[in-house]
């Protein structure tokens, strides 16, 4: 009697548990249907990425576009010190003494001093303007989010008529080194770790590639640069002729003292004759060739892989841009300065850059510009500031 009270005792406990669990799962499926659903339950959970971004550098993620590499900045600061000390040995040592009237002990500089003074100096500064905006300007990378453009296939039917069929994707063709989409004209540099598009070299002078985005401002460089050397070779040219005419009717003391005010400064002189004649030549030889790759639209690169040019006006706009209204190719004023923006219609911009974005791109290749989506109407801003 005693072990029948015992197991039945035991199955009443047990029974108990099952009860209560039973009562447990009851509730908690009444309170899950009672919740509201979420309007997202049925989608999934975007990964939201974090990556670095600096302020200056070369990523797709960076705020300025400048190439951090050691040579390249010790080869741009050097660029911008001859320009200063051309402006120094122009305006300070050479013109003063030739240029200047003296009254009563008193030298003052002449109008025409004046004018050699600011032509000369706003010359080189515009070289200097030309040189950071080559530097600090996207040269054309190819964003993380390029694709491939869309091609209409075409048929013909029994009348002739073209019928368009939807658009089908190009291949999408991949960087070895970068592991992203690579469009047709686009070139790896191993310095900035980018894709270029149409990237002609990496050119140490300017810090940074020339490709599409700034070779403009790299041509435009070469031109100031070129143009400072021969203004200021020429006034050295005269000045000695000058100097040799007067030392027939002056003494070799007082000539000495009429052509310079101090003996040292025929070392500035000397130097600037060295670094006329060395960059004017090489400026010289770089804006030929440059020329060639304007007129033919063919980069250096594309060159020795055998690819063909394009037209004549195509390589003119594509370095030089249109206007903001209407599709001018005539010569502009705009061409000869380093400011604004260089701008494409929005139908043959994809068709240069060789890429589209899918959620559509601003009018300039500006990484930090803002982008609008087709589908919604709302603003969405780039990339690197959703992340």
């Amino acid at each position: 009697l005693r072990s029948v009270v015992t197991i039945h005792l035991h199955i009443s406990h047990q029974y108990q548990i099952v009860k209560e669990l039973m009562q447990t799962t009851r509730e908690r499926r009444k309170a899950k249907d009672s919740t509201p659903q979420s309007p997202y339950s049925g989608y999934s959970v975007p990964q939201i990425a974090t990556v670095r971004r600096r302020k200056c550098g070369t990523g797709p993620f960076d705020e300025y576009w400048l190439n951090v590499d050691c040579c390249g900045l010790v080869c741009a600061g050097l660029t911008y010190c001859l320009h200063f000390y051309g402006i120094y040995a122009v305006c300070f040592v050479l013109i003063p003494p030739w240029m200047s009237n003296t009254t009563e002990e008193v030298r003052y500089m002449s109008i025409i001093g004046h004018l050699h003074r600011v032509v000369f100096t706003a010359i080189a500064c515009m070289a200097c303007i030309s040189h950071f905006k080559a530097m600090t300007t996207d040269p054309g990378a190819v964003p993380p989010d390029a694709s491939p453009l869309e091609e209409k296939s075409k048929i013909v039917d029994e009348e002739g008529t073209e019928l368009i069929i939807s658009p089908k994707h190009k291949g999408r063709r991949l960087c070895r080194r970068c592991k992203a989409f690579k469009p047709q004209r686009a070139h790896h540099c191993s310095i900035c770790q980018r894709c270029i598009i149409k990237m002609d070299h990496h050119c140490p002078w300017v810090n940074n590639c020339v490709g599409i985005g700034n070779h403009k401002y790299f041509l435009l460089f070469l031109f100031y640069t070129f143009l400072s050397c021969i203004y200021s070779m020429t006034l050295v040219v005269f000045r000695f002729v000058l100097c040799m005419k007067m030392s027939h009717h002056l003494d070799g003391h007082r000539h000495h003292l009429h052509c310079f005010d101090q003996p040292t400064h025929l070392l500035h002189i000397l130097g600037l004759m060295v670094e006329s004649l060395l960059f004017g030549l090489f400026t010289s030889c770089m804006m030929f060739d440059q020329w060639d790759v304007v007129i033919s639209n063919v980069t250096h690169i594309d060159k020795l892989k055998g690819d063909a040019g394009g037209e004549r006006v195509g390589g003119i706009t594509e370095v030089f841009g249109m206007l903001a209204k209407g599709n001018s190719t005539a010569p502009r004023l705009d061409w000869l300065l380093p400011s604004g923006t260089i701008c494409f219609s929005n139908g043959i911009k994809d068709e240069i850059l060789g890429y589209c974005r899918p959620c559509g791109s601003s009018s300039t290749m500006n990484n930090s510009a803002s982008m609008e989506m087709a589908s919604s109407g709302r603003i969405v801003r780039s990339i690197a500031e959703i992340v």
